[in-house]
């Protein structure tokens, strides 16, 4: 019974403390600043871009994962600066917080990050419709 109540009480510690990580790197991501030849290296300094944090394999599928990249190339294909990375890539995964794949980030002209859209559900697949849209009629 004893064993139990510690077994269950490592449980609930560990599970808040994976909450409180996460919640953490959502309040305290770290600002993008620009690196010479880095990951902003394709972004024009007078324009705000996107990085796409995905498994670009599956930019054929139906799950949201390929709904999310191929919205996001159709927005590069309209002029928006967009750069991706593979989940694997420990640098992006450090400059902008990425915990959950995928991660769609926005980032201001000086490359700070303004906004971001993490995971697969239709809200995020919505919200992330509306800023890319917004993207897309700017004027370059």
């Amino acid at each position: 019974m004893f064993a139990k109540r510690i077994a269950l009480a490592v449980v609930v510690l560990a599970v808040a403390g994976i909450i409180a990580v996460k919640v953490g790197s959502r309040a305290g991501t770290p600002p993008a600043a620009p690196a010479a030849g880095g990951l902003h290296a394709a972004a024009p300094a007078s324009r705000a871009s996107v990085v796409l944090v995905a498994d670009m394999r599956e930019a054929d599928t139906e799950c949201g994962c390929g709904q999310i990249i191929r919205r996001v190339r159709a927005a590069k294909a309209h002029g928006v600066v967009v750069r991706e990375v593979a989940p694997d890539d420990a640098e992006a995964g450090r400059r902008y917080g990425v915990t959950v794949v995928p991660t769609v980030v926005f980032l201001d002209p000086q490359g700070q990050v303004v906004a971001r859209r993490e995971g697969e559900s239709s809200e995020t697949m919505a919200a992330l419709s509306a800023d890319l849209a917004k993207l897309e009629e700017a004027p370059r």
